[in-house]
Parts: C-alpha cells; sequence; structure tokens
C-alpha cells in the first residue's frame, strides 16, 4: 500500500511538471513568433516607408508594390497591407483572402508603432504595423496587418514536446527506485527507536509495518518525548545532586574555617606518612611555610629530629598506633617557643586513616613552670635565709656573756628578718586568695592624704637604713576615693618597698599625689636602676624578676608588682609604668574620684 501511494503521487508529479514544462514552452514559442513577426513587420514598414509615393500609389490600373508583397508573402499570417491618408481613408490596400482592411490610426507621436485590433469583421486579432510616408506632401502612412496566430503552438513542434514529455516521464521508475531504495534506512531508524523505545522503562511504541515516513516521524516524536522525559528526570537528579554537593561543600568549608581558627596547629597525615591537611598556624609554630608542608615530604621540611621520630613512630605498621604520643622540643627553626606536639591515629571501623598531629604552642606554660620553679628556689633562699640569720642571732643571745649593746642589735635583725619573712608571706597568701577568687574589696570612702601619709612613714625607716632619702609631695585637700584601705596600703608598700629596693644609696623616692578632672592619680618616683622597655612589658607578671647587670644582687621573688596591679584592678583602676634603663621608674596608681554627691558620706 505504501509502494503504491509513493508511486502514484510520483505520477501525478511527473505529469503535473510535464504540463508545466510545455506551458512554458508554449509560452516561449509564443513570445518568440510575436517577436519575429512585430521585427518582419516594422522592417517592412520602414522598408515601404522610404519609398516614393508613386510607386506605393501607382496610376489606377497598374500593378504596385503592395500587389507584389501579397503575391510574395511569406507569413502565412499576413492579413493586409495599405496606404492611408490621416482621415482614414485608404488610396491603396492589398488582403489576404478572408481580411477586410480596419480604418486606420492616427499617426503616433514617435513615428512608426503597432497596435492590436480586437476581433471584428475578420473573426480573428491582428497585430498591425504602421508608419509615416517620408516623400508624401501632406500625412500619410503605410500600415501592414498579421493575423494572431490561432492555436497556442505550431503543430510541426508536437514530436519535439512528445519526446519531452515521454523522457521526463520515463525518469519516475528511477525516481521510485531511488526513494525506495533511500526509505530503506528509514524504516531501519524506526525499528531501531522502537527496540530502543521498548528498553526504556517508559511504554514501548508499537511499529506498524506499512508505517511511511510521517509514521517514523510519529515514532521519533514520540521517542524524542521519552528522551525529553528522561533528560528532565536527569536534570532533576543533577540539580539535587548539585545541591547535595554543594551542602557538603559548606560543610567541608564550614569545617575547614573551623579548623583554621582553632589557636593549636593540625597535621593530618595519610597512611604512608605524607601531609594531607595543614592550618594555617603551622607557619608561626614550626617556621615552615603550609605550602612546603603540604608539597614535600617529612624528611624535607622538618628539622626537629622528635618530630620526625614521632612521625615515623605512626607510620610504622608494626608498632601500636592506638596510644596517644606527646612530645616537647623547641622547634628549630623557631627556637624561642615550645611546643607541645601530640599524635593520634585515625582509625575507622577496619582501618586506619592516617595520623592526626595538634601542635601546641607551650611557650607560656614552659616558661611559668620555670618561674615556679626559680620561685620555689628563690622562696627556699628567702625562707632560708632569714631563717639561718635568726638562728645565730639566737645563739649569740643565748650566751650570757653577750654586751648589751650587741643584744640590741640581734633584736632588732632578728626583728627585721621575721617582718621580711612575714613579708613574703602575706604576699603569697594574698596572691592566692586573689587567685582562688576569694579576695574581695570593702570599699569605704577614703581620705588619701592621711593613708599616703601613713605609707610614707612606714618606709622612711627602711629608705634612711638604706642611705636613700624618702619625699612626701601631697597636698591636704585630695579629693576621697571609694577604696579598701588595708589593700591599697598593701599596693603602697609593695611599690616603695620596690623603689627603695632597686635605688642606689644617696637616692631619692617620692611619694606623690595629684588630682585629675575625673581621678587621682597616686606616683612613686625613684632614681633607681630602671627597667629595659622588654622587661616593663613583663613586670607586672607572676614571679617575673628584673634582670640585674650589675655587681649588687638584689632579691625578689616576683609576687610584689603582680599583687599591687591585681590589687588596682580590683578597684577598677589601672597601673601605669614609665621607666629607663639607668634613669629611674615611675609607677603611677589612677583612682576614679568619688562623685560630688557623695561628699557627705563617712570618711575613714
Amino acid at each position: 500500500m505504501k509502494n503504491n501511494r509513493i508511486g502514484l503521487i510520483l505520477v501525478g508529479s511527473m505529469l503535473a511538471v510535464i504540463a508545466l514544462v510545455v506551458t512554458l514552452l508554449l509560452q516561449r514559442q509564443q513570445t518568440e513568433h510575436a517577436e519575429q513577426v512585430r521585427a518582419q513587420g516594422l522592417g517592412m514598414v520602414r522598408s515601404l516607408a522610404a519609398l516614393p509615393v508613386p510607386v506605393l500609389v501607382p496610376a489606377k490600373g497598374a500593378p504596385g508594390v503592395l500587389d507584389s508583397i501579397l503575391a510574395y508573402r511569406d507569413n502565412p499570417d499576413f492579413a493586409y497591407a495599405a496606404v492611408s491618408l490621416d482621415n482614414g481613408r485608404n488610396l491603396v490596400e492589398v488582403a489576404s483572402a478572408g481580411a477586410i482592411v480596419p480604418p486606420s490610426a492616427p499617426l503616433a507621436l514617435t513615428g512608426f508603432a503597432e497596435r492590436a485590433i480586437p476581433p471584428g469583421q475578420n473573426g480573428r486579432a491582428i497585430r498591425e504595423f504602421h508608419g509615416p510616408l517620408a516623400s508624401a506632401e501632406e500625412k500619410m502612412q503605410v500600415r501592414i496587418g498579421y493575423f494572431e496566430p490561432r492555436t497556442p503552438f505550431d503543430m510541426k513542434d508536437l514530436p519535439f514536446y512528445a519526446l519531452i514529455a515521454l523522457a521526463m516521464f520515463l525518469l519516475v521508475p528511477l525516481i521510485y527506485l531511488v526513494i525506495k531504495r533511500e526509505m530503506a534506512p528509514l524504516a531501519a531508524l524506526g525499528e531501531q527507536l522502537r527496540t530502543v523505545g521498548a528498553g526504556q522503562t517508559m511504554p514501548a511504541v508499537v511499529a506498524d509495518a506499512d508505517a511511511d515516513v510521517r509514521g517514523l516521524a510519529n515514532k521519533l516524536n514520540r521517542y524524542l518525548d521519552q528522551a525529553s522525559a528522561r533528560i528532565r528526570e536527569l536534570e532533576q537528579e543533577s540539580v539535587a545532586s548539585m545541591a547535595s554537593g554543594r551542602l557538603l561543600e559548606y560543610g567541608s568549608n564550614k569545617m575547614q574555617a573551623v579548623l583554621q581558627c582553632l589557636p593549636d596547629g593540625l597535621l593530618v597525615l595519610d597512611p604512608a606518612g605524607e601531609v594531607t591537611f595543614a592550618t594555617g598556624k603551622i607557619e608561626p609554630l614550626l617556621g615552615v611555610p603550609v605550602a612546603e608542608v603540604l608539597s614535600q615530604p617529612v624528611e624535607a621540611w622538618c628539622r626537629d629530629p622528635e618530630l620526625r621520630a614521632m612521625l615515623a613512630r605512626f607510620r610504622s605498621a608494626g608498632l601500636d598506633t592506638r596510644s596517644q604520643m606527646t612530645i616537647e622540643f623547641n622547634p628549630a627553626r623557631v627556637p624561642d617557643k615550645r611546643l607541645w606536639a601530640t599524635a593520634q591515629a585515625l582509625l575507622g571501623h577496619s582501618m586506619a586513616y592516617g595520623t592526626l598531629v595538634v601542635l601546641r604552642d607551650a611557650t607560656r606554660e614552659h616558661l611559668a613552670r620555670q618561674a615556679g620553679n626559680d620561685f620555689v628556689a628563690h622562696v627556699a633562699h628567702e625562707l632560708k635565709s632569714p631563717l639561718n640569720v635568726i638562728g645565730m642571732y639566737g645563739e649569740m643571745l643565748a650566751d650570757d656573756g653577750v654586751d648589751a649593746a650587741v643584744r640590741v642589735e640581734a633584736i632588732n635583725v632578728i626583728q627585721d628578718e621575721v617582718e621580711r619573712m612575714t613579708s613574703l608571706v602575706n604576699n603569697l597568701l594574698n596572691v592566692s586568695k586573689l587567685e582562688m577568687g576569694s579576695m574581695r574589696p570593702e570599699r569605704h570612702r577614703v581620705k588619701l592624704d592621711d593613708l599616703l601619709r601613713d605609707a610614707w612613714q612606714q618606709a622612711r625607716a627602711r629608705a634612711e637604713s638604706r642611705g636613700i632619702r624618702l619625699d612626701l609631695q601631697v597636698a591636704r585637700d585630695l579629693a576621697a576615693v571609694s577604696v579598701d584601705k588595708d589593700l591599697l596600703r598593701i599596693a603602697l608598700n609593695n611599690l616603695l618597698n620596690n623603689a627603695i629596693k632597686y635605688n642606689q644609696a644617696g637616692g631619692s623616692v617620692v611619694l606623690a599625689a595629684e588630682e585629675g578632672d575625673a581621678d587621682v592619680v597616686i606616683a612613686v618616683r625613684d632614681s633607681g636602676i630602671g627597667m629595659t622597655p622588654e622587661d616593663r612589658e613583663h613586670v607586672t607578671e607572676k614571679f617575673f624578676r628584673v634582670r640585674e647587670t650589675g655587681p649588687e644582687q638584689r632579691g625578689g621573688h616576683g609576687l610584689g608588682l603582680y599583687l599591687t596591679n591585681q590589687i588596682v584592678e580590683l578597684h577598677h583602676g589601672r597601673l601605669t609604668i614609665d621607666s629607663e634603663l639607668g634613669h629611674g621608674s615611675v609607677f603611677s596608681i589612677h583612682l576614679k574620684k568619688m562623685p560630688a554627691l557623695a561628699e557627705g558620706g563617712q570618711v575613714l
């Protein structure tokens, strides 16, 4: 059925093509015939118009040129020839059998012209060519007419047309065979589409054995619909996968940001011992750029034998890597630091994923531990020295033969050593209270001038014993402050004792106070040994002692200024230090003044 339809379509199409070709050939033949007639007519009119009038219009009964044209015409469609006046009267005319010469038309302005005469008395349409006579004294024109052809084509060309039609019609079988050959791949494509469609989870397309190209297109469209649906499903899955991937990426980036913000440095090594992850804290701790840590083996970037040995231990499969391992070392590239390195194997349910190494800056703990050890040794020395002195003078007092002056001196020395030990013990107790949070100031409104004068009086005897002048520069009208009187006295005594201890014989210490707009500043100025800027930054730290370079080494336990600073901060004040090595120091306590509305309160 499909092949028959294609054959009929081909036959019909070929007949239409033949009809079109024949029509075009006929139109072309008719056009060529009209051009030939026009050329012949205009040429003959021009030739006749050039002849003299007597030749064209002979005497009555004499033969003329027009008669010769009629007798020897070479065109079977010749209708007539005439010489006419401008008023339409024909002077002479000749016509073929059955033809009637129509009236003339006025001469055209352009001279030679043609006109179409519709069918009338002649029964056929005529094509007339006319032009003026050059030798005529009055307006005369010569006219020649030709019949329009009756049939659209010349019967002598019928074999030619038939040959063309036959040649074109014989192309139908060839075209049919070519189409049939070209349709075979399309049929195979339709079968493949049906097979592919049946292989999907979607409903299969039922194929028709007699289906044409339209059926193939329908199957192709159905398959494309199925493919589009599948593509949409894949796009949805892709969007879900992309969202899941971005969520995982966000979680991973968030986790990495958290790890990068940790104060400790992190290293993650794979089972082969190569670093796969490192945080930015590694560079300031080890002095090695992170890029170098990630791109080079451990042996290339690690210069610390302790760290290399620990990493090698966790890389060895024969050792137990389930327990942690911690080492303490000084990094070779940052020798002023002390690090703790803790390594832990990353173990899953059935396999090891590598090693996690945590690097922590233990410099402060190391220094504090070292300072604590130094402090214990120093406290032991500080306690041992006065005890030895007390024991020695105690033995001296036990002797009955001791002079009274020596006995008095021994009693004074024993009293000084006891006060020294008492000061040390009190400082230790106060520091302990501060760190335990049990030291809470009982603040009252206090007039500073009396408190400062008491502190000055207590420190003056010790200053004079060392040959140091102690001056007081305090006004009587200082504003009152809200402080714990006992704690502030401890702070002042520590500052005055330090100023006297770290001074030179013949030096001076000044206890001064002045009132500002919002606070009162208590200053202790000395002309002692002073401090370097580095020591000034750490002098208020616990157990810190200023490094002394002179021959005289002054004792100290590193708690006085620490305790003073803590007491000032408990009163919401601040302690400032201005010192220059070899030119003395100034310690200033800044305390807020009491509000004016509280001036009527109790004064201690």
